[in-house]
């Protein structure tokens, strides 16, 4: 996203009050079913396929991932309430549909609800942005040890998560599973999307390392999706460390693994034979809309990409995941900028899945 249309959204979205003066949602209770986004019993978008040739599984796996959804919410106040009737829901279930599905031939899809911090947060000044996120993150302990005490069992299970969700996924392995047996539990963490510092990354995760390997387990694996040779105009962003929040630059190299060949190697690989991108088909609903407040109820649905073929390398110099080709040549015309964010996932979705059941076999 460009300056120019950064700032006219920021605009209106602006919180009207600070943190501290703001009546914040309810707490969500976990042992409520509506608090969950997606429950592995109950069918859902989680469990939908591209086509007829992918299977999904609703509970009968060995094998959990717990997923934490990125920012949905555009709203005027510092954190969203949890309520199916607002357009942030609608947003939910995309990530549903074009992230989640991606693991649902092989684990039990968890997905809490919680009062996600608004994309506003990411540009505040001062600390108002931080709390809305401590608050949003005591959500997700509060949802993953539920899922702990009430349907884990012992069981293996994957964490997962895209942008904000990453964020949040990051705090809670260093808070709750790198020091602790739950990390011989990890079979391995997708956290997707939202910057983890070279020079930060044993600050955070000192008894867990990067991924170099399509089947290594116990690690952790991150990307973040540019097209070729573009670098971010946004200077710093948000990140917590053990110590406390910080800004951190966006132009410093980041961990990053390609997730086509699962190695850290800085040469272009294609996707041909090795992936299915997918995209969402959403009737009666606007994509571009972001200021939108009332769920619209479209019918949404993923399918194969028309366009498959694309290439994707890692930059040596900073990390980010270069992409070029006729796919990202398609893209290049739906939007303003280079910057592919909203496209981690699903341009990767067949490689991903793939790779789920890889790590689950050497794990297992």
């Amino acid at each position: 996203m460009e300056k120019e249309e950064l700032y006219k959204l920021l605009v209106p979205i602006k919180p009207k009050t600070t943190f501290a003066q703001s009546e914040h949602p309810e707490q969500p209770d976990y042992s409520i079913i509506y608090n969950w986004a997606a429950l592995p019993h109950i069918k859902g978008l989680q469990h939908q396929v591209p086509a007829d040739n992918y299977s999904s599984i609703t509970d009968s796996s060995e094998i959990d991932v717990f997923y934490i959804h990125p920012t949905g919410f555009f709203g005027r106040h510092w954190n969203c309430r949890v309520d199916k009737n607002i357009a942030s829901y609608d947003r939910t279930e995309l990530m549903l549909i074009n992230q989640a599905s991606a693991f649902n031939e092989s684990c039990n899809i968890y997905v809490p609800h919680y009062r996600q911090a608004t994309y506003y947060s990411y540009f505040d000044k001062g600390e108002d942005g931080f709390n809305a996120h401590d608050l949003a993150y005591r959500d997700i302990e509060d949802a993953f040890e539920y899922y702990l005490e009430n349907f884990n069992n012992g069981k293996p299970f994957i964490i997962a998560a895209h942008s904000q969700g990453s964020l949040h996924g990051q705090r809670l392995i260093h808070n709750k599973i790198q020091n602790t047996s739950l990390k011989g539990q990890m079979i391995c963490a997708y956290l997707i999307g939202y910057m983890i510092p070279e020079n930060h990354f044993k600050t955070l995760f000192p008894n867990l390392e990067p991924s170099i390997s399509p089947t290594d387990t116990g690690t952790i694996i991150t990307w973040a999706t540019v097209m070729e040779d573009y670098i971010r105009a946004r200077e710093k962003t948000i990140f917590w460390l053990p110590d406390g929040w910080t800004k951190q630059d966006m132009g410093q190299k980041i961990i990053s693994t390609n997730p086509l060949s699962w190695t850290l190697d800085d040469v272009w690989v294609n996707t041909l034979d090795k992936n299915l991108a997918v995209t969402t088909k959403a009737k009666n609903y606007n994509f571009a809309d972001r200021l939108a407040k009332e769920y619209s109820g479209s019918i949404k649905s993923i399918i194969p990409s028309n366009q498959q073929d694309f290439n994707c390398k890692i930059n040596p110099s900073n990390g980010l995941l270069e992409t070029k080709g006729e796919l990202v040549d398609k893209i290049r015309k739906l939007v303003t900028s280079g910057d592919l964010h909203s496209f981690d996932i699903s341009l990767f979705w067949g490689s991903l899945r793939k790779n789920v059941k890889d790590r689950i076999q050497a794990f297992i």
